[in-house]
């Protein structure tokens, strides 16, 4: 424990003088916190959001499955460059308890679920109102729109008394977003968000959460 003290201190003195700086950079240029990203600047910042996964029925050759309202975990960080544009790095985690489940005619009761970890690449565009000539009409209100490719790692599992079922797949996958970000502190801010992603052929999921997102000060 006495080892990570300097470690955390040395963390803590990093974001302190982050912070400073761009609130040095903010006070020299306003422009910096009524939008997201000025064009000479490039912010980098780090995410994490949760809220409720909705996983469509599914139905693969005769075998088909219905499925409760789940969850998503999810992280990224990312960085924000000219004309509104942010390139992120997520991570998240979706699970989805089964309602029920027909395999073979075979009907499964309630214990089993669904899981996704999904590695994702993002490029999101943060709509220019105030260039558009709406200013703060929407109280620095934020929307975002944005689309995403990359992996999935998925994994079914359900049993009744007499079988059990588990299987895994690999897959690409994609997804599209929306949301709306609003300022609660300097350098921070709440989004709300919304993600459709689908993995592989057969798997939709609809994501509804809230997340924070922290920026790291901008860097010239």
């Amino acid at each position: 424990m006495k080892k990570n003290i300097p470690l955390f201190l040395m963390s803590l003195l990093f974001l302190m003088t982050a912070d400073a700086q761009a609130q040095e950079w903010h006070d020299k240029d306003p422009c910096c916190y009524e939008n997201n990203c000025c064009t000479d600047k490039t912010n980098c910042y780090a995410k994490i959001l949760s809220g409720a996964n909705f996983l469509q029925d599914i139905a693969i050759e005769g075998n088909k499955s219905t499925y409760e309202t789940g969850y998503i975990i999810a992280g990224s960080l990312g960085c924000c460059w000219r004309y509104g544009l942010r390139l992120e790095a997520e991570y998240a985690f979706r699970r989805n308890a089964i309602r029920k489940i027909h395999f073979f005619g075979e009907g499964f009761s309630k214990h089993g679920h669904f899981q996704t970890s999904s590695y994702m690449a993002n490029l999101l565009w943060d709509v220019p109102l105030s260039s558009w000539g709406w200013g703060c009409a929407f109280w620095n209100i934020q929307p975002f729109i944005g689309a995403g490719i990359g992996y999935d790692s998925q994994q079914m599992h359900s049993s009744n008394s007499r079988i059990v079922f588990k299987q895994k797949w690999n897959h690409f996958s994609w997804q599209a977003m929306a949301g709306l970000a609003y300022p609660i502190f300097r350098n921070t801010e709440i989004t709300l968000e919304y993600k459709f992603h689908q993995g592989g052929c057969h798997f939709y999921n609809h994501s509804v959460g809230v997340g924070l997102l922290y920026k790291f000060g901008f860097l010239r």
